[in-house]
């Protein structure tokens, strides 16, 4: 694998002009993603998986839409994407990844509100990525690598399209652009900004489920998720506080679909070792008893 990422590193004339050496950053299970370092600058080169092929998403809108955040001052510049299909090279920020301990400073909580609301407000992108366009993109792409449906999904299935339903007639937070991958893993804090990496799922779809992303991999209790709506929303209602439960319950099912996937996609893949199936069972199990968090 070295050897592999070393040609095509060789092959982008950004990097191979005085590249010095690579390291894999880690930290992702779905693209392989590495600091290069040439003698004056370091890069990123993020070499992509094919999920995007089974979500109806492009490599080549997700650069557009990297570059407008990128003006918009909040996500790495776009050094090389003429092959986006393979790979994008971008700037590499110093700096460290958020983590649930940082969730306790004000100012870190506030910055990535204010990211989120930039981004909702996003036009001009015709990419539509709702939660329900990814559930069933990731069953899809299971189904095709035969994968077996494990007991209980098509219960779980009927309550995503009742929510779906419902979800459809909000104007003010649905069909609007959102990230879709928001967890505190893609936001690196510099100490003075925030930068957001990983558009690929970027899309039109629901700003609530948005909201739910890092709640719910966070363990938030009930008064943190109330109080991380009303950062967003300004205010507090009741019925506000029922959409974001049920799109932790989306979120929880996006999480069953993307486990099914990915135990498909890199069956032959010898070097992931992480259990992508026993996840999505996991996840079917945690809905079962109510519990919508990871």
């Amino acid at each position: 694998m070295r050897v592999k990422v070393e040609d095509l590193i060789r092959e982008i004339p950004e990097l191979a002009r005085e590249f010095v050496g690579f390291e894999n950053l880690g930290g992702g299970l779905c693209n392989e993603t590495y600091k290069v370092q040439t003698k004056h600058k370091a890069y990123v080169l993020r070499i992509n998986s094919r999920q995007n092929e089974y979500l109806n998403l492009t490599r080549r809108s997700e650069i557009e839409v990297m570059k407008k955040a990128q003006r918009e001052g909040f996500s790495p510049q776009v050094i090389a994407g003429d092959h986006p299909e393979h790979y994008v090279v971008t700037e590499f920020i110093e700096g460290r990844i958020l983590e649930k301990g940082d969730l306790v400073d004000e100012n870190i909580k506030t910055m990535i509100m204010d990211h989120l609301k930039i981004i909702h407000r996003m036009e001009g992108q015709g990419r539509i990525c709702t939660p329900y366009d990814l559930i069933h993109g990731y069953l899809k792409g299971a189904d095709s690598f035969q994968v077996k449906r494990p007991d209980g999904l098509n219960r779980l299935l009927n309550r995503i399209e009742k929510i779906a339903h419902q979800r459809s007639n909000d104007k003010a937070y649905n069909n609007k652009f959102c990230h879709n991958d928001s967890f505190l893993v893609n936001m690196i804090y510099t100490g003075d900004r925030l930068q957001i990496i990983d558009w690929e799922l970027s899309g039109i779809g629901d700003v609530f489920f948005e909201l739910t992303l890092i709640p719910f991999t966070n363990q938030f209790s009930e008064a943190e998720e109330r109080e991380w709506l009303r950062l967003y929303l300004g205010y507090f209602e009741e019925e506000a506080f029922h959409i974001f439960q049920d799109m932790k319950y989306v979120s929880m099912v996006r999480e069953v679909a993307w486990g099914l996937f990915y135990s498909g996609l890199t069956k032959d893949d010898k070097h992931h070792d992480f259990d992508y199936y026993k996840f999505a069972e996991y996840c079917i199990e945690q809905i079962k008893q109510g519990i919508y968090q990871l």
